[in-house]
């Protein structure tokens, strides 16, 4: 019973997909340029806008020897980003880093010159060259004479560019959001991009269907990226419409591993999905977070099935 329950879910959450993405391109969004650091600026949708909007939060870094990104957003907005890097510096654009792979973090690479080194982890490679694109995967836009925008620069545990001041540390912890999720550190301004490890003060979604995401692992991830980065003051979050701190990424790694905790307490006492959802509230710590029913039950589900 359980398990057709959650079946049903992940058919609702397709669905639901399907139409933000149709929603996400036709509706405009406008962005608005944050100051982060010296050098280092987050471009974010203005305000909220139904669907996905322009996507996720691009990072501008400006370094001795030109404009690193990470992140492109939905296809369409490339000149879009252009635009605010022009507001800042005539330099190029040299480096684009994606975070992970979906449709609404790399839609805009193919709208950039095919001379951008694009760095991502290895993993999320391997989807952008899928055979075979599911919602989100985003694979369909690297076909062809695409091709060429697949990255060249991969890595698997951790891996540095440029030095100085200008250093960006990558790293991959294991499976969460996708199983290519990377932490964008920029070690000079102490800053660091999550990508959607941490969206928002709220529960994440998880690709656990078509991105090989884990449910069970993602409270395990958040942890190891808490202990495993340090000298970080200030976080451009996935989707957030503001900066946040390090504070705020560590108490979304006790939020989340919160719900597991006792997800996985409800399922050893043979508690439904359905009761470990009406009955779920996060503690007093965490009442910034949003608690939003229709994530809470996919994430049960995952976990009750150890996905």
């Amino acid at each position: 019973m359980r398990r057709s329950f959650f079946m049903a879910t992940l058919v609702l959450v397709g669905i639901v997909l399907t139409v933000a993405t149709d929603q996400a391109r036709q509706q405009r969004a406008v962005l608005e340029l944050h100051d982060v650091a010296e050098n280092l600026y987050m471009l974010s949708n203005a305000s909220y806008v139904e669907g996905m909007g322009g996507g996720g939060n691009t990072a501008i870094f400006v370094t001795g020897s030109g404009i690193v990104l990470v992140d492109t957003k939905i296809n369409g907005y490339g000149q879009d980003i252009l635009a605010e890097v022009r507001r800042i510096t005539d330099q190029p654009v040299t480096t684009i880093i994606n975070t992970h792979n979906h449709y609404d973090h790399s839609g805009g690479n193919v709208e950039f010159s095919d001379t951008v080194n694009f760095v991502v982890h290895e993993n999320a490679r391997a989807q952008m060259a899928r055979a075979n694109c599911e919602p989100v995967t985003n694979c369909d836009a690297f076909k062809g004479a695409n091709a060429k925008y697949l990255p060249e620069t991969t890595y698997s545990d951790q891996l540095s560019l440029f030095s100085g001041l200008d250093q960006i540390d990558l790293y991959y912890f294991g499976r969460g959001h996708t199983d290519g999720d990377t932490f964008v550190v920029f070690r000079g301004v102490r800053a660091m991009h999550t990508g959607d490890m941490f969206a928002r003060k709220g529960l994440p979604f998880i690709d656990a269907v078509n991105g090989n995401g884990s449910a069970t692992e993602f409270g395990s991830t958040l942890q190891k990226a808490v202990e495993g980065i340090s000298n970080v003051d200030t976080v451009i979050p996935g989707h957030a419409t503001a900066v946040h701190t390090w504070s705020d990424f560590v108490d979304s790694s006790g939020f989340y591993n919160d719900v597991v905790t006792k997800a996985q307490q409800a399922n050893a006492a043979d508690q439904s999905v359905e009761e470990f959802v009406s009955s779920y509230r996060a503690p007093s710590e965490y009442s910034d977070f949003e608690v939003e029913e229709g994530r809470l039950t996919s994430i049960t589900g995952y976990l009750f099935d150890g996905q």
